[in-house]
């Protein structure tokens, strides 16, 4: 499977509903699997990397380290029932309050939804998490917020400097929803119609191997 043009990765991740950054899930194809070596970081066009950030402010899919610290992209009318799964039906504050969240994983999101959208520079210096070595504790509390898709990357900051890396923004999955998309797509009504829809729609595309991979991160069995 090889593809070369934007829509054709739009199109992949209509059909795969879950399709990651890079080489994640066995048996399932990856972004970086399926387009050559050689465009990438071009500038162009045919630039995947331009495609990560795209493909979101299209409104195609939601964007995140969504399972452990690789990034994957979920089609956006499906993001609705596996957040869900995520979550296990959770709020922050239930799951803070039960011992399954990390104060500063707490703090950051608490940051994040009263910004709306903010980039990661000044949400690491919101977060008071600035010293070199409270950098992993910083980056270790975004990804945990994002494998329970309580936030998703919305876009790329450019940096004030002339050959410095772009900061990726962040917002929290509702505001994504409800005031970024416009158009929240509907929503499971509970925890058991959302693993039952998500299955059956994973199980038409999947392999043996890359449901059993996602049967343990989305919780079928809870």
């Amino acid at each position: 499977m090889n593809i070369s043009i934007y829509p054709e990765f739009v199109h992949l991740v209509k059909q795969f509903k879950i399709f990651p950054f890079s080489d994640l899930i066995p048996e399932h194809p990856s972004l970086t699997a399926v387009v050559a070596d050689n465009v990438w970081h071009t500038g162009t066009e045919l630039d995947p990397w331009l495609w990560r950030v795209k493909i979101v402010q299209d409104e195609h899919a939601a964007y995140g380290k969504f399972f452990g610290s690789k990034l994957t992209f979920i089609q956006v009318g499906f993001f609705p029932s596996v957040q869900m799964l995520l979550s296990q039906g959770k709020s922050v504050e239930e799951r803070y309050g039960s011992g399954l969240m990390s104060k500063d994983a707490r703090n950051i999101f608490s940051i994040i939804k009263e910004a709306g959208r903010i980039d990661s520079r000044n949400l690491r210096k919101a977060s008071g998490l600035t010293p070199k070595e409270q950098k992993k504790d910083y980056e270790r509390a975004l990804v945990e917020l994002q494998n329970f898709a309580d936030i998703v990357i919305t876009g790329a900051q450019e940096s004030d400097f002339d050959g410095g890396w772009s900061s990726m923004c962040f917002e929290s999955a509702e505001h994504w929803l409800n005031v970024t998309l416009g158009r929240k797509p509907a929503a499971p009504d509970n925890l058991a119609s959302a693993k039952a829809a998500v299955k059956a729609e994973l199980s038409s595309v999947c392999t043996e191997k890359a449901m059993k991979y996602l049967d343990k991160k989305l919780k079928f069995n809870l």
